[in-house]
């Protein structure tokens, strides 16, 4: 009887994730996405091992380079050029994989709560159904990008499955279990972090299970316990708290540019973290996605909606801290959420919001709901209709999201209605304009969001580009003073770095009235006297690489030298390293050339994958002027 009941909750897993497959198929036919071409544009290059190497530890998403996931991106490479589709299977694959893990790492925690098989499979499978269905998680899956958030939560559920498989065996052989418990973890840990530096929190995560729901193991001395759980569990904590502490004190440019503190980011962060929440509940498709950047930011605990917020997550922690044992599934959901969100929304000067940043920390609360409802006394006919309602309205909320991510021009227009405030949406929005409408279509669109919210001004610079490349022949001067002035004030964005870059080339390969490459160095030095751009150390990388090229452009060596070596003052870039190198090889200077390399070989990054790549193009520089050298030499003089 038993085993007939467990295969029908297996079926019936097996047709919710069918049904997922199927809720998430009408996104095949989307697009990709902002901080796709950022990350990911670099596919267009791998065309054998090497420059699949290159490309999996050249990242640039985060301090590990994340080259794990970079990995499984390098491995479709041929198919970067066929668009999204692809791309989206594969995502969309590896969530139902996460969901038949999470199921299998739910089921065995509620066996060892000591739970009867047939309830942990219905506990199990109910959460992973919810959480699979789940639309709060539908752009983790969809911003493609996001691959590193879906990869990462992988290798943590294998090691919390791999945890539990070895914790179960260690009232039998204890030493052994220890030791398939440790490996678990630190090969989840490595593995996740590999692809996400959120994997650094499985550690943490697994004390929240230990600290909660699972029972000291009888058969491991009181003393050797505590020697484990500080080395593998409380020790990785709290080395991650001093880490979260260095960031207590933001740097002035960094409040300049992010528009808050670390105080700041933390309190609005207990609000969002209470927005997510909701939408984990009623995952409305209007209400979910990826340009929701327009938050606001909750300056002090005077605001009664930011002191209600920090003040329930300070009770519920304290709560769920105390009475963690007497009310072990309620402390397990608090507990879980919070520190599945320790990294990411707290004081790291992250962006604010984004919701792919819910997909391990939703888990807890959905496993304590989905015992409460399933377990004894709770568990009955009301309790599985509930269960089974929220599953389709969940189904239906992510089937209409879907279907609105795979129209990307209607998505775009909808998107850029609901955010209009999102430089993000209009950006977006203004591609398909320009296919579908024209370029004057996209002028408009510019003009209309500034003139509303003025802090985007900075998107004129692509309308001038736009401008220039469709109506060359027409006076710009008035627009590029309106400009400068703009560009004083505006709000911080990286992109506008690009924006320059791209106008400065429009701009040197044709020629447009009222605007030349001079121009557009004005634009950049306006900019720099915008107070949230005048210290970034990455804008001023961009502003003196930027003089460096118009100084090369005219002739002036001295000029070129002296701002590339501003440039690398404010960071070191293999690009600039290079641009060094060769100018003063260019110019004769092979000593001065040989001594830069050598200085910069002092340099390396920290990340050790990335400092072997670091000397390599190093390397290829040295060659280069000791070849450059040679061929000098044995020229004729005269």
């Amino acid at each position: 009887m038993m085993l007939r009941q467990n295969r029908r909750t297996l079926i019936g897993f097996g047709a919710v994730l069918a049904f997922a497959w199927f809720c998430y198929q009408p996104a095949i036919s989307g697009a990709f996405q902002f901080d796709d071409y950022g990350n990911l544009g670099g596919l267009a290059e791998v065309e054998d091992t090497a420059s699949a190497i290159e490309f999996m530890f050249t990242g640039i998403a985060g301090p590990t380079g994340r080259p794990l996931a970079l990995a499984s991106f390098a491995l479709q490479a041929e198919q970067w050029t066929q668009g999204p589709s692809a791309f989206l299977r594969v995502n969309i694959l590896i969530h139902l994989v996460n969901a038949a893990l999470l199921a299998a790492f739910l089921y065995q925690l509620s066996i060892q709560r000591a739970v009867a098989r047939y309830e942990a499979a219905l506990v199990a499978t109910a959460a992973a159904s919810l959480w699979v269905l789940m639309p709060l998680l539908v752009t983790a899956s969809l911003l493609i990008v996001q691959r590193m958030t879906t990869l990462s939560a992988m290798f943590m559920l294998l090691g919390l499955n791999g945890y539990l498989y070895s914790r179960a065996r260690i009232g039998i052989r204890p030493k052994q279990a220890l030791a398939g418990m440790s490996a678990s973890l630190i090969a989840g840990t490595v593995l996740a972090t590999l692809c996400k530096e959120s994997g650094l929190l499985l550690p943490a995560l697994v004390l929240v299970l230990e600290e909660t729901v699972l029972e000291r193991p009888g058969s491991v001395r009181v003393r050797d316990w505590r020697i484990y759980a500080w080395t593998f569990l409380i020790l990785p904590l709290v080395l991650l708290l001093v880490y979260l502490a260095s960031w207590l004190d933001y740097p002035d440019h960094l409040v300049a540019s992010r528009g808050f503190n670390a105080w700041e980011r933390f309190m609005t962060e207990g609000r969002i973290l209470w927005v997510y929440l909701a939408k984990a509940v009623v995952g409305i498709p209007g209400q979910l996605g990826i340009y929701q950047e327009s938050q606001a930011v909750s300056r002090s605990l005077a605001s009664p909606e930011t002191i209600l917020a920090c003040v329930a997550w300070s009770g519920l922690f304290l709560a769920s801290t105390v009475w963690r044992r007497r009310y072990p599934l309620f402390s397990l959901a608090v507990l879980w959420y919070l520190v599945g969100h320790l990294i990411e929304s707290t004081v790291v000067p992250l962006e604010l919001y984004f919701e792919h940043r819910n997909y391990i920390p939703v888990i807890g609360p959905l496993f304590a709901l989905a015992s409460s409802l399933i377990m004894p006394p709770a568990r009955g006919r009301i309790a599985g209709l509930l269960v089974a309602a929220i599953a389709i309205i969940n189904a239906w909320f992510l089937y209409s999201f879907a279907t609105l991510s795979g129209d990307p021009p209607f998505a775009a227009r909808y998107w850029a209605a609901k955010n209009p405030g999102s430089h993000r949406a209009v950006m977006n929005l203004a591609i398909y304009e320009l296919e579908e409408e024209g370029p004057l279509a996209v002028v408009d669109t510019i003009e209309s969001t500034i003139s509303t919210y003025p802090g985007l001004g900075y998107m004129r610079i692509p309308q001038l580009d736009l401008l220039c490349q469709i109506a060359p022949e027409n006076d710009y001067r008035e627009i590029v003073q309106q400009l400068e002035r703009q560009l004083t004030t505006v709000d911080f964005r990286y992109a506008a770095t690009k924006m320059l870059s791209d106008l400065y080339s429009t701009t040197s390969n044709t020629k447009c009235g009222g605007v030349d490459p001079a121009t557009v160095i004005s634009l950049a030095e306006a900019l720099h006297t915008n107070l949230r751009y005048t210290n970034d150390p990455v804008y001023n990388q961009f502003y003196h690489k930027m003089l460096a090229i118009h100084a090369r452009e005219q002739g002036n060596y001295d000029a070129m030298i002296e701002h590339l070596r501003q440039a690398i003052a404010h960071g070191q870039s293999s690009d600039i390293n290079k641009m060094m190198v060769t100018t003063l090889g260019g110019a004769g200077e092979f000593d001065a050339a040989r001594n830069f390399i050598d200085n910069a070989e002092a340099l390396r990054p920290a990340n050790p994958v990335q400092a072997i790549m670091w000397q390599r193009d190093l390397d290829i520089l040295r060659e280069h002027i000791r070849k450059l050298e040679q061929y000098v030499r044995t020229q004729p003089r005269g």
